[in-house]
């Protein structure tokens, strides 16, 4: 499900073309066609997307399908915290075995040969997605759906499929019955998340992940200060544009389709607290973790204590959940920590100005980065690096490293933070900025991206 490769440009140029036809023209009503098929055509259509990567890997989508109409069915006929969680420990043995296997014998040091087998694109996503589907049956926020095309469009859903954003049931379920519907706001707000998302990936993604993945493989022991922080901020500028511009071109997908999904980006390096970065950055995630792990503990219903330990536990499983490697769990617990500190200083941190919570942010977030990019070992250099400790500050002329050039690649993610090209209400609701500087900028982004587009490089997330 690369949105900007070639063949699949192609597949999904067929699919639209087809879509159209059949269910927003003439040939709709002459041919008697109804909401439900409409959902069983894009169903049938994303089991043939995700065929294209690896077939047999259709067979896991599948086994989800039929645990959900089954073990849906046994959740909504007895409220059973057994059948729950039998139900949980069945959707979580394919991430379990696909994602951490190695990680669990190599860890033990048991005597077990590797299976060195690919992770199925996508399945930390509908993992998530279903363990909140059957959450949500026990706890009776939505109905089960008995359908099995029902079941499996919400798993397979192709826009999201291979790097979300997390689905909920109660989105794509109200969708089935009941599109949205292709007003002019609608398709305007759809064509302006597809262009923005293409900018962000093809103008500011690929272009600083080559300069960004050039530095690193060169290696960290020998740059400079300068070198260091070009090559951090320009992951951080990196990850942000991949990932925000492959959720923002699924959730315009999703809409010509008559899907409404949520926001999952809100420009978060406007961020001036982590509070506030996690209320921006992959708000799906986030919130299916306050939804589904953080209440359940007992949020900040049980004390300060219990509320600072939940949130650490949180964000630890939350860098866990992107890969098995302690640089992940300390990405989580960096996070977690800094949140801790600034929920229990609320009082008299928010009095501090605007302008240097955002920098003591964007700094925590930047250094963070390094724990979820490079090898731990790696990550301790490059920050010892940043901070000039037996280090010269500038590069000499025959140094391999680009950070100039990285520099002024973060211009593009300048703009794109300053003239938003879409805002997110309080309700989490995508709404288009059609103002004239938004829109011109946004055709010139465009335009740059189709002639200076970089090097193609895989959406960071199709690793999770």
């Amino acid at each position: 499900m690369d949105f900007t490769n070639n063949i699949f440009i192609v597949m999904m140029g067929i699919f639209f073309v087809i879509y159209f036809t059949l269910f927003e023209s003439k040939w709709k009503e002459k041919w008697g066609f109804t909401s439900r098929d409409r959902a069983r055509f894009v169903a049938v259509s994303s089991i043939l997307f995700y065929m294209t990567w690896y077939p047999p890997a259709v067979l896991l989508l599948f086994y989800h399908a039929l645990l959900g109409k089954y073990g849906g069915r046994l959740l909504s006929k007895q409220k059973s915290i057994k059948i729950l969680w039998f139900v949980l420990i069945l959707a979580l043995l394919p991430l379990l075995f696909f994602k951490y296997y190695d990680f669990f014998i190599t860890w033990l040091h048991w005597n077990t040969q590797s299976t060195n087998v690919v992770l199925p694109l996508g399945l930390s996503f509908y993992t998530f997605s279903m363990i909140g589907y059957y959450v949500d049956i026990y706890q009776k926020r939505v109905k089960f759906h008995d359908d099995f095309l029902d079941i499996l469009l919400f798993i397979a859903f192709w826009p999201h499929l291979a790097a979300g954003p997390i689905l909920r049931a109660k989105n794509i379920f109200t969708n089935v019955v009941k599109e949205e519907r292709l007003t002019e706001k609608v398709v305007t707000l759809a064509l302006i998340l597809i262009a923005a998302g293409l900018v962000k990936k093809l103008l500011i993604a690929d272009n600083i992940g080559a300069y960004v993945n050039w530095n690193i493989s060169y290696g960290i022991e020998d740059m400079s200060i300068l070198d260091a922080w070009a090559t951090m901020l320009g992951f951080s500028a990196q990850i942000y544009a991949d990932f925000s511009g492959y959720s923002d071109m699924a959730i315009g997908f999703a809409l010509l389709m008559g899907f409404k999904l949520p926001a999952n980006f809100n420009y978060p390096y406007r961020a001036t607290s982590l509070t506030d970065f996690w209320h921006r950055w992959h708000i799906s995630l986030s919130t299916w973790f306050r939804d589904y792990l953080y209440f359940p503990l007992g949020g900040s219903k049980k004390g300060p204590m219990r509320t600072y330990i939940n949130i650490m536990i949180v964000f630890i499983l939350s860098g866990i959940w992107h890969g098995a490697g302690i640089g992940f769990a300390i990405w989580g617990a960096i996070h977690g920590f800094v949140l801790v500190l600034e929920k229990a200083s609320e009082k008299f941190y928010y009095k501090v100005s605007k302008h240097l919570r955002w920098g003591i942010t964007m700094l925590i977030v930047v250094l963070a980065w390094s724990f979820f990019r490079l090898e731990y070992h790696q990550a301790l250099v490059i920050i010892e690096k940043m901070f000039g400790f037996h280090n010269s500050l500038v590069m000499n002329q025959a140094s391999p490293y680009y950070q100039f050039v990285i520099f002024f690649m973060l211009l593009f993610l300048v703009l794109e933070h300053i003239y938003r090209f879409y805002t997110v209400s309080n309700k989490g609701e995508l709404l288009a900025n059609t103002s004239r500087k938004s829109m011109l900028l946004l055709g010139l982004l465009i335009g740059l991206a189709l002639i200076f587009s970089g090097d193609p490089l895989p959406f960071i997330y199709f690793d999770f």
